[in-house]
């Protein structure tokens, strides 16, 4: 019987388990972006308890983003120095880390927040040309790979949807369309970088008009095409699951995904119990399941899973965490 706590590959990185975390906001920082001591216990506590890989926490490319308060970013002047720090610090626990970049706003020079119908060409080149930078910018920090976020409500979210995107150029109608923005971003970056990419996506956007499962088949095997190491499923709303929900919303989906695919697909959503967790291990094809509110309310947890052959989170989803853009739990720090 396969366990949680198997050694795996995710792609060509090992992995002390199949569990991955995954980071929202940074809101422990001080000086204009430097880091606080709380970070880097709280990394360590990670890594040290068995997590499999780290997902940082988001990334902004732009100080004017919608989320830039509660995010990190790579333009503070002690960015190199802090994060190199943290990357060695998960390393020393074999626990590879990948950079997570997520932007909710674009902005091309012109407009602060262009709209992906109103972004010029040049405005295309531009972006993927930040993007590619951070990717630059997280290899020399140490990070042994990136993730772009293009699920939930984020810029590229909107940009690959139809439901936002209506250009009639070569970024605009057809899925492969719509998806050439991040698939000539991954061709650059494999071509010049080591890194594991990882694309975060939605599995469907219930709006009508949006993105359905069948497509986001469709634009994970484009995504696989141009080079991506990973997906990882995420949601922009999951509550029209929960009376359908057995072991996790998106598990038959993400199943039927690994399927279709030749690169390994992370599930996200709600996972509080390593039973659970082990059942999804054994009864599907889901190889990898991401974790990133129990990291909040206890980032050593599986320490204690692997100790006693079980567990549960201590986290009650209040949502406070996320809801409330903190690093921190309201209720167990």
């Amino acid at each position: 019987m396969k366990d949680i706590f198997d050694e795996c590959y995710l792609g060509d990185l090992k992995l002390n388990s199949h569990i991955i975390r995954t980071g929202t906001w940074e809101t422990e920082t001080e000086d204009g972006g430097f880091l606080t001591p709380k970070v880097f216990d709280r990394y360590e506590k990670i890594a040290k308890s068995g997590t499999g890989a780290i997902i940082s926490e988001i990334f902004a490319l732009d100080h004017r983003d919608r989320f830039y308060p509660y995010s990190t970013n790579t333009n503070y002047k002690g960015f190199f120095k802090d994060y190199k720090e943290i990357t060695d610090l998960v390393h020393k626990y074999n626990v590879p880390i990948l950079g997570q970049l997520a932007f909710f706003y674009y902005n091309d020079g012109l407009n602060q927040k262009v709209e992906p119908n109103d972004i010029s060409l040049e405005g295309i080149r531009r972006l993927q040309a930040e993007v590619i930078m951070a990717a630059k910018k997280f290899s020399f920090a140490g990070f042994d790979g990136m993730q772009i976020n293009m699920g939930n409500n984020f810029y590229l979210a909107r940009f690959i949807n139809p439901y936002f995107n209506q250009r009639e150029d070569s970024y605009g109608g057809s899925t492969e369309n719509r998806v050439r923005i991040v698939s000539e971003i991954i061709k650059l970056i494999k071509d010049n970088f080591d890194m594991h990419i990882s694309c975060r996506v939605n599995p469907n956007d219930v709006r009508k008009g949006g993105i359905t499962q069948e497509e986001n088949i469709e634009i994970c095997k484009l995504l696989e095409k141009a080079g991506a190491d990973s997906i990882q499923l995420t949601g922009r709303t999951i509550s029209y699951a929960y009376e359908e929900m057995r072991l996790n919303p998106f598990v038959d989906y993400a199943n039927k995904l690994t399927n279709e695919l030749n690169i390994p697909v992370i599930l996200g959503g709600n996972l509080r119990e390593m039973s659970k967790l082990n059942e999804i291990l054994n009864t599907t094809n889901v190889e990898f399941m991401s974790l990133s509110k129990p990291f909040v309310a206890q980032p050593d947890f599986l320490a204690e899973w692997k100790e006693n052959g079980e567990g549960v989170s201590i986290c009650q989803s209040c949502n406070n965490c996320y809801s409330k853009k903190e690093s921190y739990c309201f209720k167990f720090d």
